[in-house]
C-alpha cells in the first residue's frame, strides 16, 4: 500500500488518486479513526471489499450546500450544522422532498434519510476544498475493526489504496474510534443511532446522558453567538437541557416546545 506523507509530494499523490477516481485513506482529528474516501461510492466500497451499492456517508463540510436538501426546520438545521462541524459526529438526517436533490446525496440516502459526515480539519482543508463532496466510510475491510493509525490502515486495506499518514498530527495516547452517529426522526426528535467515540468517552469519564449534553451544548453555542453581550462580558443564560428516555434501545430526546420556524 503506498503511503503519502504530509508534504507537497504526498499531497499531490493523494490529489491525483482522487482525480483518477480512486479511494484514499485519510486521517481525521483525534479521537476519530482513519476513513476511506473517494469521489464515488463504488470506489469506497471497492476499497472495503463490499458491494458497489452499499450505503456510504456523504462528506460535505460546507453546510450551506447540504441544508437546502434536508427536511429540518431552522432550529434543527442550526443544531445539525454544529453537530457536524464542532462535535464531529455523523448524522442521519431526513431528506427534503426535492426533485432537484444533487447526485452526491443519493448514495448516502436510504428510506428518506441521508447519512452525513461533516468533519472539517485544517490539515486536510486543502483536499476538501478541492474535492468535496466526497463519499466516506470507516477505513477497514468488512468485519475488521476500523483503523485508528497508519499501521492498521496499511495492514487492512488493499495494496493499491493510497494512505495519507497523519499519525504525527494526532494524539496517539488517546483512544480512537469511529464517530458516534445521531439521527433526527421527524415526530420523535434526536436519537443515538450508533454508539461511537464521542459518547463512549463521556461514559468512560463517568458522565451520563451524552445526547442531552451534546444538544444542550449546541443550543448554548448558538445563544452565545446570537444574544447581546452583557457589559460584564458574559453571554446570556444557558439553553435548557432536554430530557432523554432511560429505556433500552435508541436514546431519544423529547421534542422541543419552542416555536418552530416551519419545515423545509
Amino acid at each position: 500500500m503506498p503511503v503519502a506523507l504530509f508534504d507537497a509530494e504526498g499531497k499531490l499523490a493523494i490529489d491525483e488518486a482522487l482525480d483518477r477516481g480512486e479511494a484514499v485513506v485519510l486521517p481525521t482529528p483525534s479521537p476519530l479513526a482513519y476513513v476511506v474516501a473517494a469521489k464515488t461510492a463504488a470506489a469506497v466500497n471497492l476499497a472495503r471489499e463490499r458491494p458497489h451499492n452499499h450505503p456510504v456517508a456523504t462528506w460535505e463540510p460546507r453546510f450551506d450546500r447540504l441544508a437546502p436538501h434536508l427536511a429540518l426546520d431552522e432550529m434543527e438545521r442550526r443544531r445539525l450544522g454544529w453537530l457536524l462541524a464542532v462535535e464531529r459526529v455523523s448524522v442521519l438526517a431526513p431528506q427534503a422532498r426535492d426533485a432537484a436533490a444533487p447526485s452526491w446525496i443519493e448514495p448516502a440516502a436510504s428510506y428518506g434519510m441521508a447519512l452525513l459526515f461533516g468533519v472539517a480539519w485544517e490539515p486536510i482543508a486543502w483536499l476538501l476544498e478541492r474535492h468535496a463532496p466526497l463519499f466516506v466510510s470507516s477505513a477497514n475491510r468488512a468485519g475488521a475493526p476500523p483503523a485508528v493509525d497508519l499501521r492498521q490502515a496499511v495492514a487492512d486495506l488493499g495494496p493499491e489504496v493510497w494512505v495519507l499518514d497523519g499519525d504525527s498530527l494526532r494524539d496517539r495516547a488517546r483512544p480512537h474510534a469511529p464517530t458516534t452517529t445521531l439521527r433526527f426522526v421527524p415526530g420523535r426528535g434526536w436519537e443515538i443511532h450508533r454508539r461511537g467515540i464521542q459518547d463512549t468517552l463521556r461514559a468512560t469519564a463517568g458522565r451520563g446522558d451524552y445526547l442531552a449534553d451534546v444538544l444542550s451544548r449546541a443550543d448554548a453555542a448558538f445563544l452565545r453567538n446570537q444574544l447581546p453581550r452583557r457589559q460584564d462580558g458574559r453571554g446570556g443564560r444557558h439553553a435548557r437541557r432536554s430530557r432523554t428516555s432511560d429505556r433500552a434501545g435508541p436514546v431519544r430526546l423529547a421534542r422541543s416546545h419552542r416555536p418552530r420556524s416551519g419545515a423545509s
